[in-house]
């Protein structure tokens, strides 16, 4: 029996392992225009993963000609279009900057968010298997996509294609945006996808989990799908769910994975951040049950609402992991140690493309990290297009896990000095970012190069502040840490008697 529970153990860990390291595990959150305060559309998301890879921060510049993009991963290849434009990625350092890019912006303002790690059933992919050997996979969605949309929904119907075509390597949720709408789309499967537009005054929150379901395939408007989707009788019947409808799909029902660790692993998050925009919502605990698709927020969100969103832990509650120093809580927070990065993509309307889109970057843990605006215009700074597997000094990246690395050594003492000190840096530059966008407005139109240099200007004062204000918490944080030391090992001899 010891030596049964043993291979058991072994082969539960093995499996979760798996799971774990093909997948980033992260937490999405769009808004629609509506429900903003500004009228911006909004996609966001948290990129964890089991590794403790740096990401680089960088611009590609429009491409001549034709170029061929192969996958990091897998024998995926793509022809890329002698049109495409420029883009923004956020890559793993060590993949020559073109392998799991997760987000940006292209030369049109459109903005990607790939992808939200979900899994399909097991009669699903029975069925109709992923092409883990040559289908599209998460590491090159920003790559192959963004270059070559001119909208969200554009994006959506490219990505459509690729999948039907080229097969899918694994399961993804992907956001796209524009300036006017957001979409999401989730596959199953090998060759099947699903996209709903966001409407416009509601939110939507994902989890690795499918979150779409109950649509109406003739709602073309707001629903676009697989061209097979709709004859896949024999995956929806395999699945025992009635088909009653043809144009009635619940995506969920038919083709997500749903177990028993879906609730504490997944749900719970989706859950937490529905009642947080709309605690008028009243569902009790029932996590269990396949929560809402869409929902109104209470109140308009603004930025700092997406942000304290993804910076959320369940903090002060009973399931605060890291206030009781708990690593075996049963939910898994939103904001985890083990995050590379966490982005959110603002699309405004009413402002010049270069800064009317702004990705606002917190790169590590979100709960001891600081959203940098970076717009789309302004050249992004050395220290955030550099770093290795290795710690150093002169990374972004790594400047900012120092300091996370050591709060975590006693979170409830040092955390709340971190988050005073970014949350009052923030405030300061909310508002200076007002007077910024009040002057270049008034440059831009007497003098667009002069524009540019300003906006270059600010964006790299503001680094600069983030970073000597990150140095100087480290510091802080570090003496006090040495201090705690030096008392515990004094060592008075018999000062104190024998």
């Amino acid at each position: 029996m010891l030596f049964y529970n043993i291979i058991k153990k072994i082969a539960i860990i093995s499996i979760l392992a798996f799971s774990f390291t093909t997948s980033y595990a992260c937490t999405t959150i769009i808004v629609g225009k509506n429900a903003t305060n500004d009228g911006s559309v909004i996609i966001a998301r948290n990129v964890d993963s089991l590794s403790n890879k740096p990401v680089h921060f960088l611009k590609h510049q429009k491409p001549r000609g034709q170029y061929t993009y192969k996958s990091s991963e897998n024998k995926f290849s793509y022809i890329m279009p002698s049109d495409s434009q420029g883009y923004s990625g956020i890559p793993d350092w060590n993949t020559k900057d073109r392998s799991y890019e997760e987000a940006g912006f292209n030369d049109d303002g459109v903005a990607i968010s790939a992808t939200e790690t979900i899994l399909s059933n097991a009669k699903t992919l029975k069925v109709d298997p992923y092409n883990k050997e040559s289908g599209i996979k998460e590491d090159s969605i920003t790559s192959v996509i963004l270059p070559q949309i001119t909208s969200a929904r554009n994006g959506v119907l490219l990505l459509g294609e690729i999948i039907e075509k080229y097969g899918s390597g694994e399961g993804f949720g992907v956001a796209f945006a524009d300036k006017n709408e957001a979409w999401y789309l989730e596959n199953a499967g090998g060759h099947l996808w699903v996209a709903v537009r966001i409407p416009d005054n509601k939110y939507f929150v994902a989890a690795n989990q499918s979150r779409i379901a109950n649509i109406d395939s003739r709602d073309t408007k707001n629903v676009l799908a697989a061209k097979s989707l709709l004859s896949s009788k024999q995956i929806a019947n395999t699945n025992n769910v009635a088909i009653n409808n043809l144009s009635q799909i619940d995506f969920f029902a038919k083709y997500s994975e749903n177990s028993s660790n879906d609730i504490n692993y997944n749900r719970y998050r989706v859950w937490t951040l529905q009642h947080m925009y709309t605690p008028s919502y009243k569902n009790g605990n029932s996590i269990s049950k396949q929560l809402p698709m869409f929902l109104r927020p209470d109140n308009l969100l603004t930025i700092y609402d997406v942000e304290k969103g993804l910076q959320n832990y369940y903090n002060d509650s009973k399931n605060d992991p890291y206030k009781y120093k708990n690593p075996r809580e049963r939910y898994r927070p939103i904001s985890v140690f083990r995050a590379q990065e966490s982005h959110i993509l603002q699309l405004r309307s009413n402002l010049p493309l270069a800064i009317a889109n702004v990705e606002y970057l917190a790169l590590g843990m979100t709960a001891l990290s600081i959203y940098v605006p970076f717009y789309q215009g302004a050249s992004i700074p050395d220290e955030y297009q550099i770093g290795t597997d290795k710690s150093d000094n002169a990374s972004a990246f790594w400047r900012f896990r120092k300091l996370q690395t050591l709060v975590m050594q006693d979170f409830p003492k040092y955390a709340p000095i971190v988050d005073a000190a970014y949350a009052k840096l923030n405030l300061k530059i909310v508002t200076e970012r007002k007077n910024f966008e009040l002057s270049y407005m008034s440059q831009y139109k007497k003098d667009p190069i002069k524009a540019q240099q300003l906006l270059n200007a600010f964006n790299n004062r503001v680094v600069t502040e983030i970073l000597h204000q990150t140095d100087d918490l480290t510091n802080i944080v570090f003496t006090n840490m040495t201090i705690e030391v030096n008392q515990k090992y004094l060592f008075l001899g018999n000062y104190f008697g024998s």
